[in-house]
């Protein structure tokens, strides 16, 4: 209750002093409007700063871009060659491979019929060679 009592008695006297603070006019100058004019063509002044900052900025993002367009084509043309080489290696290896075995493999293969020649020559006069030939399907 006391609370109440002194917050009432703070607002009686504080309302006339609000109202009348309120009712005062505040004088406008020349001064005033001086400042305001000045004050504007900072603004406008820093606009066109920023304005001109942006141009800049644009044809340096666009150069750097156009830098950065140019690197990466050369990267990919790079990273190409890269891929033929690596292309033509493994052509070339298994080419090689394939090559060599084919090679190798003709010396061995004439021996094997030089050799099953001289086993059909020979079972002819052996008539149990001749079986185990034909059981196998070489004769």
């Amino acid at each position: 209750m006391k609370n109440l009592k002194q917050r009432f008695f703070i607002l009686v006297f504080l309302i006339p002093l609000l109202a009348q603070a309120v009712g005062q006019e505040i004088p406008f100058t020349l001064d005033d409007r001086d400042r305001i004019i000045r004050t504007e063509q900072k603004v406008e002044a820093l606009d066109a700063k920023i304005g001109a900052l942006d141009v800049k900025i644009d044809s340096k993002v666009n150069d750097l871009r156009s830098e950065m367009n140019a690197r990466f084509d050369q990267l990919f043309n790079f990273l190409w060659a890269i891929i033929g080489i690596f292309t033509t290696m493994m052509v070339s290896v298994f080419g090689f491979a394939f090559w060599d075995r084919k090679l190798s493999l003709a010396p061995m293969k004439r021996e094997q019929e030089r050799t099953l020649n001289s086993l059909r020559d020979y079972a002819e006069h052996q008539p149990k060679l001749r079986e185990i030939l034909k059981n196998a399907g070489l004769m």
